[in-house]
């Protein structure tokens, strides 16, 4: 069967108990908990889909990339990608994988002082690509990512946005089908999301390759994932169209007030502040309630109600 079969997942770890009390004591007499990662999931993904994966953290997100790449095993039930046991860890299954993590990656660790052009030589032997490819899929891209002057440089000398679009490629030179990225923006700049968000989209559409993406930032997820996967204590709340993710939360609006000055005289006890404007979640029957005490408030310059966000939406879901 193609694509990404994921059937009754469980995974769990042992994990040191935090108590009060003396380092000492608690050093020689440690307590140990079960946590589970993964609790039951089921999930597939079909070829050249790309799917977003959100959560907080502790919610399982980067233990289930682990496993669908083969890094870990499950303690019950299956992962299948193209038929393929992830654990086994094939030479046709890992020859057709990447997992990328924004943190520090395969390069980073090997070439830290050398040029990446020195790891992605080790990366042909590893894949067996022969020179001929290997000098073009160098050339295809350093082109789309504008990295040609970066692969001669030595890593340790590269900002993160360089470095991350350096290790990019190293773990992409195989041209794999299945692509696991793990936080992969974590740390950019806007201007350096934006470019690896671009980068993404023309991998998945050119090579019809199929992308699951972990992120904190909800915009990765609104760029990037039209189906989104919510995992939350191990466990999956929610999966489908990102776009019907709204539909869970259709009984608030958002009103952004604008004001003409700060205050601290402000009617409503929670509110958030973003961008010079207070920014009110309000249930559908007390809006009206809600725009009597914006009337009473000085200095309203305007006022704006709209959709939720979708990473108020998001906040929402968690509580459920």
């Amino acid at each position: 069967m193609e694509g990404i079969n994921v059937c009754d997942l469980y995974k769990s770890y042992k994990a040191e108990k935090v108590k009060e009390g003396s380092f000492f004591k608690n050093f020689f007499k440690r307590e140990y908990e079960i946590v589970k990662a993964i609790d039951g999931i089921n999930f597939n993904v079909k070829k050249g889909e790309m799917v977003g994966l959100i959560g907080p953290n502790g919610a399982g997100k980067t233990t289930l990339l682990k496993m669908l790449s083969g890094v870990l095993y499950p303690d019950k039930g299956e992962i299948r990608i193209d038929g393929f046991i992830p654990f086994r860890r094939d030479r046709k299954f890992l020859e057709n994988i990447t997992f990328f993590t924004g943190q520090r990656s395969f390069l980073s660790i090997i070439v830290w002082d050398l040029a990446a052009i020195e790891g992605y030589e080790l990366l042909r032997d590893i894949y067996r690509i022969d020179r001929k490819t290997f000098k073009e899929r160098i050339d295809y891209f350093t082109d789309i990512l504008n990295a040609s002057d970066l692969i001669n440089k030595p890593l340790r000398k590269l900002s993160l946005g360089e470095r991350t679009k350096v290790e990019l490629i190293g773990s992409l030179l195989h041209f794999p089908e299945y692509v696991l990225l793990d936080e992969p923006t974590i740390g950019l700049d806007i201007v350096s999301q934006k470019n690896l968000w671009d980068f993404f989209k023309h991998y998945n559409q050119e090579r019809k390759a199929t992308l699951i993406i972990t992120s904190h930032y909800i915009r990765d997820i609104e760029e990037l994932g039209k189906r989104v996967i919510l995992l939350n204590k191990g466990k999956i709340i929610y999966d489908g169209e990102r776009d019907e993710i709204r539909e869970k939360i259709q009984y608030k609006k958002t009103i952004k007030i604008e004001l003409s000055e700060e205050t601290k005289d402000i009617p409503f006890e929670e509110y958030d502040y973003e961008d010079g404007k207070i920014i009110l979640n309000v249930e559908n029957d007390e809006i009206n309630e809600t725009l009597k005490k914006i009337a009473s408030m000085k200095n309203v310059i305007d006022i704006e109600i709209t959709e939720p966000s979708f990473e108020f939406i998001i906040r929402e879901l968690y509580k459920v």
